[in-house]
């Protein structure tokens, strides 16, 4: 059986950030997460904007950890070498509900957010030409951003393993026991042992609370449905643009992601835990109120629709330690629970060392970032495909995806296994063709690499071949 200091349940971007941070500091870790991949759940399916902080309401954790994680987001993306899109945010209305705009504004200023402003319309309409008509003032946030939440969180898992810690997929908890100073965790016949544990699951949190005894935590599920337009709409807005935010959440915006698509959503529909099926009333209420902030967009270019599930637990996080024990738990972590997430750890990490957690001397080891090969000029594109020809090889031709760059994305620390996995990392079936044209290569290379059958390829975990038979 293996023993670590920690375990941490869930794999999505607070479970990862945390998980990156321990090993950092020389902690024996592992994480533990049900699914085939890391960012399987809420984080993947997650507009990608680090929120500035304004619209938390101050002094609760929300706004706390919004401020912090932003502060935090721009070295922990140069450290890792992922991309972050420096844009900024807009909040945008007419001239009627100015009032609201002010109040955010105030609110804003008192959760400490920096560089906050009021813009008006001529500024506002240059800065951002397909506002709609009515759209009258506008709060710019310059310290709002965009990143890509599922790369980021693999990114982090990536460093974690490289620096001395462990990720275990496919691994379903469902048993946990308490072994005098240890816990026991069980999936299945699998199992490992760790004297500190953190629940990061997520919408499965209270399930892994029950195993230990730990309090339920009151859960709601909301379903948010996006529409994905290809590249040729790049441009159509230069930033994330939100209508004032109600009780629901931020409401429809429309936002650049950070390779160059437009996003459209998402909704605020309640939901089961794992309920994440698009529908048709779900594309005309983003139709309907996107419409609210930004002209009619070009919905011929919609390449994708895909629904993500938050939870929401009360009006703030929950960040628990079960008493008498090392079992620390979260819970709640909607929007802006992507920002926080480096905060979030952060504050784990002083939680467990007042709980008696030691870290050890380590000498860090960097992650080294994906091939790119779309960004190299042509010298340096010569030199790498006279070095590995397989990286003049293009598989997918959307998004200009080589041969090489998924040999190494299949070669990467985590080493993914399925055709989502490597999407995730590297962007082949990203494209306007959603893997239209790339798919049977993509297959093929993934079968020869793990030595499998073609029909022995999932899509993403187990039961989702694509293939039949051969």
């Amino acid at each position: 059986m293996q023993e670590y200091k920690v375990a941490i349940i869930g794999g999505g971007i607070v479970g990862a950030c945390l998980f990156s941070d321990l090993t950092r500091k020389g902690v024996s870790c592992v994480l533990l997460e049900a699914a085939s991949d890391v960012s399987n759940g809420s984080t993947k399916a997650n507009s990608g904007i680090v929120h500035a902080g304004y619209d938390p309401e101050p002094n609760t954790l929300k706004a706390r950890f919004n401020i912090r994680g932003n502060q935090l987001y721009p070295a922990m993306c140069a450290r890792l070498k992922v991309d972050i899109l420096q844009c900024g945010t807009l909040v945008v209305t007419d001239e009627e509900n100015r009032n609201g705009l002010n109040e955010l504004y105030e609110r804003g200023l008192e959760n400490g957010v920096q560089g906050l402003r009021i813009i008006e319309r001529e500024e506002l309409h240059t800065m951002e030409p397909n506002l709609a008509e009515h759209i009258s003032c506008g709060l710019f946030a310059p310290t709002g951003a965009v990143i890509s939440p599922y790369l980021t969180c693999i990114a982090l898992c990536e460093e974690g393993v490289i620096n001395g810690g462990e990720v275990k997929l496919n691994f379903m908890v469902d048993k946990i026991e308490k072994n005098e100073e240890k816990y026991q965790i069980f999936a299945g016949k699998d199992s490992v042992l760790a004297e500190y544990v953190v629940n990061c699951a997520g919408v499965g949190a209270n399930t892994i609370n029950a195993l230990v005894g730990a309090p339920e935590v009151p859960m709601k599920y909301v379903k948010g449905e996006y529409l994905l337009l290809d590249k040729s709409q790049n441009g159509f807005v230069n930033r994330p643009i939100f209508p004032l935010p109600t009780k629901m959440g931020k409401g429809i915006l429309a936002l650049p992601t950070l390779h160059g698509n437009i996003m459209l959503g998402p909704t605020a529909i309640p939901c089961e835990p794992h309920d994440t099926a698009t529908t048709e009333a779900g594309i005309a209420t983003i139709k309907e109120k996107v419409e609210l902030s930004v002209k009619t967009p070009n919905y011929k270019k919609v390449i994708k629709l895909f629904a993500g599930v938050r939870v929401i637990s009360g009006d703030d996080f929950v960040i628990e330690k079960m008493e008498d024990s090392h079992f620390f738990y979260t819970a709640g972590i909607c929007s802006p629970g992507l920002t926080a997430a480096p905060a979030i750890s952060e504050y784990l990490v002083e939680k467990l060392q007042e709980d008696g957690l030691e870290f050890e001397p380590h000498e860090f080891v960097q992650r080294k970032p994906y091939v790119c090969t779309e960004k190299m000029n042509k010298k340096e594109l010569k030199e790498l495909i006279k070095n590995n020809p397989t990286y003049g090889k293009i598989v997918c031709r959307c998004e200009k995806i080589s041969e090489g760059e998924i040999l190494e994305a299949l070669a990467s620390p985590l080493k993914p296994t399925d055709v989502d996995a490597i999407k995730r990392r590297v962007r082949p079936t990203m494209g306007r063709c959603q893997g239209g044209f790339c798919l049977p290569k993509v297959l093929k290379i993934i079968a020869t690499y793990h030595g499998i059958t073609l029909d022995d390829v999932q899509l993403n975990g187990e039961n989702s071949q694509i293939l039949i038979k051969e």
